[in-house]
């Protein structure tokens, strides 16, 4: 056997299990890819006003393209993937692996739809019952109230006996309705 024979199965003996050995991206990893790709490219068209590029001169085309490529690739290192194994493995993707991929993208975009849903943003905070009724917060500005249950020590009337009357949730001693307008 020649030299040249030798190297070449030798060659081949060794990358054959480094094909095996590339890791096959979950279609959870590929949708997360696809949803940042297209975000990216969608900051790049907005960057130059969305136009279209019969609308654009050559160097303005050149211009967004190497904007659009430098974006894919900063989602690719975001996850972590090479640009070769990206290509590969979509490449190699049947409709099964596609309909997988779509399914997560779906998943992906309800729970992202759940999270905002879920997060009502900045809550109004109304202090008092209402215009004719404002209540001021003595203190200073950001510290917190301090909340007793209860009245206070001074409507609270002694029962014959010198015991102090039981008090429920509401605030009021037990027996007596609490009146309509108040908690």
């Amino acid at each position: 056997m020649s030299r040249r024979l030798s190297v070449l199965l030798l060659s081949t003996w060794l990358s054959v299990p480094v094909l095996a050995l590339a890791e096959d991206l979950p279609p959870e990893k590929l949708a997360r890819i696809r949803r940042d790709e297209k975000e990216a490219l969608e900051k790049v068209n907005a960057a130059h006003g969305g136009k279209k590029s019969s609308e654009m001169n050559t160097a303005e085309r050149r211009q967004i393209i190497e904007e659009q490529q430098q974006a894919l690739q900063g989602v690719l290192d975001k996850h972590g993937v090479s640009n070769k194994d990206y290509a590969r493995q979509t490449a190699r993707m049947g409709p099964k692996q596609n309909a997988q991929v779509d399914a997560a993208e779906k998943a992906l975009e309800a729970r992202k739809q759940g999270a905002e849903a879920s997060s009502p943003g900045e809550i109004p905070i109304e202090r008092g019952w209402g215009s004719d009724q404002q209540v001021e917060q003595e203190g200073a500005e950001g510290a917190m109230p301090i909340v007793e249950p209860g009245l206070p020590s001074e409507e609270q009337v002694p029962i014959e006996g010198g015991e102090m009357p039981a008090v429920d949730e509401a605030g009021a001693p037990e027996g007596e309705p609490v009146p309509a307008g108040e908690p």
